[in-house]
C-alpha cells in the first residue's frame, strides 16, 4: 500500500497476513462425540499499517511570520511587508506505523448447536508509532518534527456465546454473550535519535491552570493517572496530601516529587448480554453491555463543585457535600471515582404480519426501539461512558454533551 502523507524514502509499505485452521469435528477420532457439531481450532498472523496523521506531516510547509519594513528615502515612512518561512520540519524517513497481530481461536458448536461461539487470544505489536518529538535548534527550524518512534504492546481474551435456550412451536428464546479483557504496555518511546520518557495529556484546564491528569510512562500502561493523593481536610476546610515520604502537606508543599500514580482510565473488562424472544408474530430484544475495571477524572465536581467559585455557576454540592472546601480547585485522587456501569442500550418490540396470498407485500413489520435506557452504576457524573480510546482516557470533560435516550417507531416492508 501506498500513502502521500509519508516522506519521500517510504511511501510504500508491504502488509502480509496469513491464517490456517483444523476442523477438529471432522476427524475420525471425533466420530463418537455426538454431543460436537463444530470444533475448529484457527490461527492467524497479520501486519495493517496507519496512516492517520494530517496531511503535508512529512514536507515543509510554510507560514507568516513578521513584517519588515522598507523606505526608499529619509523622508519615506515605509512600506511593511509579509514575511513567510517554515513552520514544520520535514521528515523525508517518516514511514507507516505498523501493528502486528497473532491469533489464536477456537470455534465450537454443540449439542445440535445448542451452544455456539469462539475463544480468542491475541497478542498484538504497535511499532513505529507516528508521534511529535522536540528537536534543537539549530539543525532544526524549529522546536518539533513528526517521525517514527516507539512500540505498543496489547494483549487480550475474547470469549463470544450464543445459546438457543427454549425452541418450541410458538416461542423462541436466544441468549448472546460476549466479553473480552485486555492489556496493553507503552514498550518504548526512544530509540538512537529521539528520546522521550513520557507523554503528558488529558488537560484539566482553568481556573487554576490545574495541568494534565495523565501521564504515559515508558514501559508502563497507557492512561495512568498520575497526580497528588489525598489525605483529608483540615479543620477550616484547607487541602492535605501525602507527600513521597508519607507525611501529610498542604498545597504549597507539594512537588513534583510528591505526584504519584493514582488510577487508570483505561477499561480491563468488557461484557454485553442479548436476549431475544419470538412469538408468534412477536418479538423483543433486550441489549445489556458494560465496561469495567477503570477509573474517572469527575471533573465537572472538581471545578463546580467548589464553593470558592461563587458567586459563579456552581453545583447543588458546592452548598453540600463540598460545602467544607475553603481553597482553589486541586485535582487529586478525590475526584477519581470507578467508572464501572452496566447500560440497557437497547430494547426491541416488533410485530410481522400474516399478509393474504395476493398482498402486494411479502413481508409487514412495525417495531418500537429505545436506546439508551438505563445506566447502572456508581459513578456520581453525567455518563460513566466517557472517552476510553487513544492515550489519554478517562477524563470527564466539563464540554461533554450529555447521551439521550432515543426512542423510535418504524415498520419493515418486503415486496
Amino acid at each position: 500500500e501506498g500513502s502521500s502523507r509519508f516522506g519521500k524514502n517510504n511511501k510504500w509499505a508491504t502488509f502480509p497476513a496469513i491464517s490456517g485452521g483444523w476442523l477438529i469435528s471432522d476427524e475420525s477420532f471425533m466420530e463418537n462425540a455426538d454431543f460436537v457439531n463444530n470444533l475448529k481450532l484457527r490461527a492467524g498472523f497479520g501486519v495493517t499499517g496507519n496512516q492517520g496523521i494530517p496531511n503535508y506531516s512529512a514536507i515543509v510547509t510554510l507560514g507568516t511570520g513578521g513584517k519588515y519594513p522598507v523606505f526608499l528615502d529619509d523622508s519615506d515612512s515605509g512600506t511593511y511587508y509579509q514575511t513567510y518561512g517554515p513552520i514544520k520540519n520535514p521528515n523525508p524517513d517518516l514511514k507507516w506505523e505498523t501493528k502486528k497481530e497473532l491469533n489464536i481461536g477456537l470455534d465450537f458448536g454443540f449439542w445440535n448447536n445448542k451452544l455456539s461461539g469462539a475463544l480468542d487470544v491475541y497478542s498484538r505489536k504497535t511499532e513505529d508509532l507516528l508521534l511529535g518529538y522536540g528537536v534543537p535548534q539549530p539543525p532544526y527550524v524549529q522546536s518539533t518534527i513528526f517521525t517514527n518512534v516507539g512500540t505498543i504492546t496489547n494483549s487480550g481474551i475474547e470469549l463470544a456465546l450464543s445459546y438457543r435456550v427454549l425452541d418450541q412451536g410458538a416461542f423462541q428464546w436466544n441468549v448472546d454473550v460476549t466479553g473480552s479483557y485486555q492489556k496493553n504496555d507503552l514498550a518504548s518511546l526512544s530509540n538512537q535519535v529521539f528520546s522521550i520518557s513520557d507523554i503528558y495529556g488529558g488537560n484539566i484546564g482553568n481556573p487554576g491552570n490545574l495541568g494534565n491528569a495523565i501521564r504515559n510512562q515508558e514501559g508502563g500502561p497507557i492512561g495512568t493517572f498520575y497526580g497528588k493523593r489525598f489525605a483529608g481536610f483540615t479543620d477550616d476546610g484547607k487541602w492535605q496530601f501525602y507527600k513521597a515520604d508519607g507525611s501529610i502537606g498542604g498545597v504549597s508543599d507539594m512537588v513534583e516529587e510528591d505526584k504519584a500514580i493514582i488510577g487508570n482510565g483505561l477499561p480491563k473488562y468488557f461484557a454485553s448480554l442479548t436476549s431475544s424472544f419470538k412469538y408468534k408474530n412477536f418479538d423483543l430484544s433486550v441489549l445489556f453491555r458494560g465496561k469495567f475495571d477503570y477509573d474517572i477524572l469527575n471533573t465537572v465536581n472538581l471545578f463546580y463543585g467548589n464553593p470558592t467559585l461563587l458567586p459563579g455557576n456552581v453545583l447543588t454540592s458546592a452548598l453540600g457535600k463540598y460545602s467544607q472546601i475553603t481553597e482553589a480547585p486541586q485535582y487529586s485522587d478525590y475526584y477519581l471515582e470507578k467508572g464501572d456501569f452496566v447500560k440497557l442500550d437497547n430494547l426491541t418490540l416488533g410485530y410481522a404480519f400474516n399478509l393474504p396470498e395476493k398482498s402486494a407485500f411479502t413481508g409487514l413489520r412495525i417495531y418500537g426501539s429505545a436506546r439508551n435506557l438505563a445506566t447502572f452504576t456508581g459513578y456520581s457524573g453525567r455518563d460513566p461512558e466517557v472517552q476510553d480510546t487513544g492515550l489519554f482516557p478517562g477524563v470527564d470533560n466539563r464540554n461533554f454533551y450529555p447521551r439521550t435516550v432515543t426512542i423510535t417507531a418504524g415498520f419493515n416492508v418486503n415486496f
